[in-house]
């Protein structure tokens, strides 16, 4: 059922209560106030009438209160209930005051009393129609009053002109009147206001479960904390993670779950954040569940919290599982490792064989057959030459799979560059175009023949690549930028056919390599040096026009 259909049923039932209430209180009240009367002897038409009468009228303004809440709610409609309870009151109303002195009853606020009911049970509308109604009841009794048609009553003529009648008739029905508007527009701010706290309640019910969802379906832990560190709520995940119960933890310092943490002094706090957003640093660590002695990693973030003023009022601890995760981790990288040891031995096994094969099939040749002592010279040469092959195979392979961390230095790496460009001068016989800018930069921090390997290598492979244009071009550059300043570049570019971009993803990868000659290790162990120097090694392509490797050597402090 909606919101719309319940809530009018729910004020009214609750206003029906309180009118109820009031109603007896009211009869309570004339009850004692005409017996006070009685005994004081105010009004001769109370002896004329009493017991029978008076207390008849009281017994009936206690039934009218029992009748109005209990049974016609379930005979009328609440229009219906609200004009019938109008009517009754406004006539018991108008029988009292008869009953007690008509124009002298004390009792003659009793009409206001109906109008301000009436208002509360139906508005501004009704408390009109009620208004109208004890305005005419009172005209009524002045006027038999005046004229002496109330028994027991002396007649108002005697004593009081046509004029002063009218005038009293007049100002009673004026703050009858007035007693409706302002009961009437209170009556309807109470609906409103009535109207839009159970709005609000229900919005505010409607958040709360909102927010309980939330924070249930949250698969970390939450705990929440005032400015001491005592425990104010933890949810079903923290609950779940720790194996605590809440009973146990509420009002607790926070530390009590956590031994392993020195809390003398609170969280530690992100120093470079200012106060108003401060938030304490996550915390990993080993944590020992007491309940069933099972080690958990952990991670522990903690942020202030704010109130409405932007005050501080405590603290919420986030609580992370990473158990799985690290556990997910270590699995991956074993696998990745496992399958690089695969991919590894595989290359190796592949350029062993070929080597290996020629070595075999000349000393094969050798034992078997009968050969010319040129031929078995020829054949020794191959099995030398192969071996070499092989040596220089596993001294690559040693130095990519485990680089020596060398004797790191500042070095001058233009100096180094302009010795290894002499080797390059001509190479096999033929002329290399070389472009040199060296900048002038700070030195580097690195391995003296490490470095030079790198370097070697690196003009290497861009002759190497632009060996099939014909007229090979080489460009070596060293910059040092500013908005970089941990790193000096070394770039080298060449006019090679370039390298596809499926191939640039793979270039560095062991025993990878685009040429007919090499065993493809020589970028490979580069990038092995470069990485353990604390360095980066990055390749860009254009095929047909040019490509560059940059090197981003540590400078020395």
């Amino acid at each position: 059922m909606s919101s719309q259909m319940w809530l009018p049923l729910t004020i009214e039932h609750s206003r029906q209560r309180w009118l109820f209430i009031l109603r007896l209180l009211i009869s309570t009240f004339l009850s004692l106030t005409i017996t006070l009367l009685y005994i004081n002897g105010r009004g001769a038409v109370l002896f004329n009438f009493w017991p029978p009468t008076i207390a008849g009228v009281l017994i009936l303004s206690y039934l009218l209160a029992f009748f109005h809440y209990y049974v016609l709610p379930k005979l009328f409609k609440t229009g219906s209930q609200i004009v019938i309870q109008m009517f009754c009151d406004t006539l018991v109303a108008g029988i009292i005051i008869v009953l007690t002195g008509g124009f002298d009853s004390t009792l003659n606020f009793i009409f206001l009393v109906v109008v301000i009911n009436s208002a509360f049970l139906g508005g501004l509308r009704i408390s009109f129609i009620a208004a109208t109604l004890s305005a005419t009841a009172w005209a009524a009794i002045m006027d038999l009053h005046y004229y002496g048609l109330l028994p027991g009553l002396a007649p108002l003529g005697v004593y009081m002109s046509s004029v002063e009648l009218a005038l009293n008739i007049l100002v009673n029905t004026g703050a009858t009147y007035l007693v409706a508007v302002l009961s009437g527009h209170l009556s309807t701010q109470l609906d409103l206001s009535s109207q839009a706290l159970v709005s609000s309640q229900a919005s505010l019910d409607r958040l709360s479960e909102l927010n309980d969802n939330i924070i249930r379906s949250i698969d970390s832990g939450l705990i929440t904390t005032d400015n001491q560190g005592q425990v104010l709520s933890i949810n079903p995940a923290g609950r779940e993670l720790l194996k605590v119960s809440p009973s146990l933890i509420f009002g607790t310092h926070w530390s009590w779950l956590f031994p392993e943490l020195d809390a003398s002094e609170g969280p530690p706090f992100e120093e470079d954040r200012p106060e108003s957003s401060r938030r304490f640093k996550g915390l990993k660590l080993k944590h020992l569940r007491p309940s069933d002695g099972a080690e958990l990693d952990i991670e522990l973030s903690f942020l202030t919290l704010k109130d409405a003023k932007n005050q501080d009022w405590g603290h919420l601890m986030v609580i992370k599982d990473l158990t799985a995760m690290n556990l997910m981790e270590s699995e991956i990288k074993r696998s990745e490792h496992m399958a690089a040891v695969g991919q590894l031995a595989a290359g190796l096994a592949h350029e062993i064989r070929t080597p290996l094969a020629s070595m075999s099939g000349s000393w094969d040749m050798i034992l078997n057959h009968a050969l010319k002592p040129d031929d078995q010279s020829r054949l020794m040469n191959i099995i030398g030459r192969e071996m070499d092959r092989l040596e220089e195979l596993v001294e690559d392979f040693l130095s990519f799979a485990k680089p020596t961390a060398g004797n790191p230095q500042p070095l001058d790496l233009n100096a180094i560059i302009e010795d290894q460009l002499q080797i390059f001068s001509s190479w096999k016989g033929q002329e290399v175009n070389i472009e040199i800018h060296l900048n002038d930069v700070p030195k580097v921090f690195f391995d003296y023949g490490q470095l030079s390997q790198v370097i070697f290598n690196l003009i290497q492979n861009a002759i190497e690549a632009s060996e099939s244009t014909g007229s090979p071009y080489i460009i070596v550059e060293t910059t040092y930028q500013n908005h970089n300043p941990n790193f000096v570049s070394l770039s080298i570019q060449d006019n090679g056919a370039g390298i596809s971009e499926e191939n640039i993803k793979r270039i560095f990868e062991p025993f990878f390599t685009t040429k007919d000659k090499g065993h493809g290790l020589g970028l490979a162990m580069v990038w092995a040096i470069i990485m353990r120097g604390q360095g980066h090694i990055s390749v860009r392509s254009t095929p047909n026009v040019i490509t560059t490797f940059t090197a981003d050597l540590p400078v020395a402090k």
